[in-house]
């Protein structure tokens, strides 16, 4: 059974001026150094960021009314052929589908909160 949707949209300045300011004390906050190890500095480094803050921001809305909890808690990664998933800290029986992209200038996540089987 679907428990809840969650969606965001983040700017992409937003998260870059973040990092800027505060460097790794705002990554360290938000991401777990698991999702951090992942994600290469190239070109898209903030895009990438970003997409994962946006992700994170869709399954707290798509969970917090039964499951609070902090950023994190959760882990963004991605499988071997590139899709984004979601795991969390603790099991908490409940699935995450989970869709994420990202342009220049924003990225959006969306994610279908689901009872495990």
């Amino acid at each position: 059974m679907v428990i809840g949707v969650g969606i965001d949209i983040i700017k992409i300045d937003k998260i870059k001026g973040s990092i800027e300011k505060w460097k790794d004390s705002f990554l360290n906050r938000v991401f777990n150094p698991e999702e951090l190890k992942n994600i290469s500095k190239g070109k898209m480094y903030y895009q990438r960021i970003a997409a994962r803050f946006a992700a994170k921001e869709a399954v707290i809305k798509a969970i917090s009314k039964e499951y609070p909890m902090a950023l994190t808690d959760m882990f963004i990664l991605n499988k071997e052929n590139g899709a984004p998933y979601c795991k969390f800290k603790k099991d908490i029986g409940i699935d995450i589908f989970l869709s994420i992209t990202h342009i220049e200038d924003y990225a959006v996540a969306c994610a279908v909160a689901q009872e495990k089987a």
